[in-house]
């Protein structure tokens, strides 16, 4: 990953990240999008060519009192502006097209690579993680393919324009004279002296934008990621009157972006102070240098609006990185954003590449439906720092065992339950799981946004009988639910930590998993709702196996075995009698 990281070479990035979508299955409509655009953009120039040598023309006919001449320009003029209008139309509805489906393509391309296999837990647990993945994902990839397109077509635009007016340039240059003396030429050489050192000072003076661009956007994205923790445990500052100390801190994190800011800040004002002046002073330069032939009477006025316009086109597309080195918005035309955007996304597809190459060659082994138990065989579990939290586990958990999993804090529970879910990357040995229907229920259940029926469907998307549903929401106290199951609400804020829990339970009841594991599952419920939980889940399904993770002495009774870790690596496998009352 570092060496591919070390790529830094900005073409080679761009490259990296635009050969996907022109390839993929909507490549037939990207490259018909980027051929139409292409082809407009030579019709945008053609037409600014024509109104520059109308204007020549109608300056010339003016000076001359050719009335005809006149009348018949007239009309062109109008035929022209209306060939203009149509293309610059089409132009902005093709790109816009092209944008959208770039951005649509890459948004979805990059999702499904994210949730796959669970690439978005292992990144969120490397120690060498990319921050903000998801404002990578809705930001930054909309704001790639909007300069994708804008930037490369205006590069074309310029190119084709210095070529078509630079010739114009080129055969005007020979009617003038500079004191007298003709270089041929001369417009042209003027023009691109002009340009090209702009251009380098302009790249010398705004360089730090690049930089400065990039780390703005870390810092906002983590100002955003602590909004977002602080409105999901408002409830929690709320009770402990900890929102002084939470704005504070808010705000302390909120402070690199300020700082970043006026740094882009005082940076732009330099950048614009030459780019206002550069482009102020281009007004003026090719009138300084067509004037001594005018005033010598060697050409017309409309030669002298011919090379004014003609000057201002080639200018216009020699400054291409001045009049589009930066915004301070987010607008579209900023080259620096656009490079810290490159970046960024380019680290996320190198994270995303990393983490898929270690899903197909993890050092745990992972088998399913190979066999009717629960088998471990050789389990080693590992933190990212290389700390040993479970040495050599060998486990066989036949189909209806009830196995408790309990040890101190920090002795791997946690972490045993995820190398049995498959999620967990650190570590060695072998884990089967059995075949059927797998279900885990973490301390805080998952509770999509929706309607309350779709949270008891998942993570399935099946139909549910709905008496079923009334009797298990009525079996688990949650009666008062049944009226409200096609309500779409944001139901991990509507319902308390434990009526959450015990949603969980009755997802358990209603999918009829083989394999049940629970983690810490009962902690927010009171012993009596504890209990009504596992009788009515061993009542329900008295043939499925459950694995459960916890602290309290009060769930023993409901497990047959306990698997006792021991804090330093070590384990033992016990055997418990159930209580009478706990048997299903």
């Amino acid at each position: 990953m570092d060496e591919q990281l070390a790529k830094t070479g900005f073409f080679y990035r761009l490259r990296y990240l635009v050969t996907p979508f022109f390839r993929s299955e909507r490549k037939r409509a990207a490259w018909l999008l980027t051929i139409v655009n292409i082809v407009l953009t030579l019709l945008v120039v053609a037409a600014n060519y024509a109104i520059v040598v109308w204007n020549g023309r109608f300056y010339n006919a003016m000076q001359k009192y050719d009335v005809n001449q006149l009348w018949f320009l007239g009309f062109i003029f109008f035929a022209i502006v209306a060939v203009i209008t149509v293309i610059s139309t089409v132009q902005q509805y093709t790109i816009q097209k092209l944008q959208i489906e770039w951005r649509g393509w890459f948004t979805n391309y990059l999702l499904g690579r994210w949730m796959h296999n669970q690439v978005h837990y292992r990144m969120q647990i490397d120690a060498t993680k990319v921050d903000n993945p998801d404002q990578r994902i809705s930001d930054d990839v909309d704001f790639f393919a909007g300069q994708s397109v804008n930037l490369p077509i205006s590069a074309l635009q310029s190119v084709v324009t210095i070529a078509s007016f630079g010739f114009m340039l080129w055969v005007l240059s020979e009617k003038l004279r500079m004191f007298g003396v003709y270089i041929p030429g001369m417009l042209v050489w003027f023009n691109l002296i002009y340009a090209v050192g702009g251009t380098y000072l302009l790249v010398r003076i705004g360089r730090p934008l690049f930089y400065l661009n990039n780390i703005q956007q870390r810092a906002v994205g983590d100002f955003r990621f602590e909004l977002i923790r602080v409105r999901d445990n408002s409830e929690t500052i709320a009770t402990a009157h900890s929102g002084a100390a939470e704005s504070t801190r808010l705000s302390t994190r909120f402070a690199p972006v300020v700082e970043i800011f006026y740094r882009r800040i005082r940076r732009t004002v330099l950048v614009n102070l030459f780019s206002f002046s550069y482009t102020g002073a281009s007004g003026i330069l090719p009138f300084l240098l067509v004037l001594p032939s005018y005033l010598a009477k060697q050409v017309l006025i409309g030669t002298v609006s011919q090379t004014f316009g003609a000057f201002n086109q080639t200018q216009s597309a020699f400054a291409f990185i001045i009049n589009n080195f930066s915004t301070l918005g987010s607008g579209y035309l900023s080259i620096t954003e656009w490079r810290a955007v490159i970046d960024r996304l380019y680290t996320l597809e190198v994270s995303l590449r990393h983490h898929e190459q270690e899903i197909t060659a993890p050092e745990i082994v992972y088998r399913a439906g190979t066999t009717s138990a629960l088998v471990i065989d050789g389990l080693t579990l590992a933190l990212p720092d290389h700390r040993v939290l479970l040495n050599d586990l060998n486990l066989d958990v036949p189909p209806g065992e009830r196995l408790l999993v309990s040890g101190p804090t920090g002795s791997g529970k946690s972490t045993l339950i995820r190398a049995i879910a498959g999620i967990w990357p650190f570590g060695a040995g072998t884990v089967q799981t059995p075949g059927g229907r797998v279900l885990f229920i973490p301390q805080r259940p998952y509770l999509p946004n929706g309607a309350l029926i779709q949270s008891l469907m998942f993570p399935y998307d099946e139909p549910l009988d709905r008496a079923l549903v009334g009797d298990t929401l009525t079996s688990v106290g949650l009666g008062r639910l049944i009226a409200k199951l096609e309500t779409v609400e944001p139901w991990d804020r509507e319902l308390s930590p434990g009526e959450q829990q015990r949603i969980a339970f009755a997802r358990c009841v209603l999918l009829r998993p083989d394999v049940i594991i629970l983690d810490e599952a009962t902690s927010a419920l009171d012993e009596d709702y504890e209990a009504l939980m596992y009788r009515t889940l061993t009542t329900a399904l008295p043939h499925a196996t459950i694995i459960s993770v916890g602290h309290r002495s009060t769930i023993v009774k409901y497990h047959t075995r306990r698997l006792r870790l021991l804090g330093d690596g070590g384990w033992r496998d016990e055997v418990i009698a159930p209580a009478p009352e706990a048997v299903g």
